[in-house]
């Protein structure tokens, strides 16, 4: 099995040669394709801006899915990562409802590609059969105004310190 998870830039983290991702987060106020369905140990993870480009790739370690009465329960499930202290990340979460949070690891940058279909917000995307596979994952010509994402990507990750 293999999954998508669309990321907006500003909640990106890491350095231009290892990404720190560290979970992929699936919040929704009823319960979505990775609450049904799980996500397991070793399956892998694209990572796709919000706008079609595929940067990154990760692999899970472990996945927690279940029911939350309180959206700091699933915040607290991301602490001591970056995503956790990112304020614009949990602003706007349904206050109860369904998660799943998945640690990644193997996490690597990969050659930018533009790819997928239009995501109406979903932020983690099951690739289950085939056709979902070919959908998301074919490389395709870059959207109109696409340029701009791909060039505020290179500059976000020129901008990154390296350790």
């Amino acid at each position: 099995m293999e999954h998508v998870i669309i990321r907006k830039l500003e909640h990106l983290s890491g350095t231009p040669t290892v990404p720190r991702l560290e979970f992929a987060c699936e919040i929704r106020d009823r319960p979505g394709p990775v609450h049904k369905n799980g996500a397991f140990e070793d399956e892998d993870i694209w990572v796709q801006l919000v706008g079609g480009l595929m940067i990154a790739k990760a692999r899970i370690r472990l996945c927690w899915s279940g029911e939350y009465s309180d959206i700091r329960e699933i915040k607290a499930r991301t602490r001591g990562s970056a995503l956790h202290d990112m304020d614009s990340f949990w602003k706007g979460r349904p206050r109860w409802g369904y998660a799943a949070v998945a640690s990644l690891k193997a996490e690597t940058w990969i050659p930018p590609f533009w790819a997928g279909p239009r995501t109406y917000g979903y932020e983690w995307v099951r690739l289950d059969d085939d056709k979902k596979l070919k959908t998301w994952l074919e490389k395709k010509d870059p959207p109109r105004g696409g340029e701009f994402l791909r060039a505020d990507f290179d500059s976000w990750l020129r901008s990154k310190k390296t350790y």
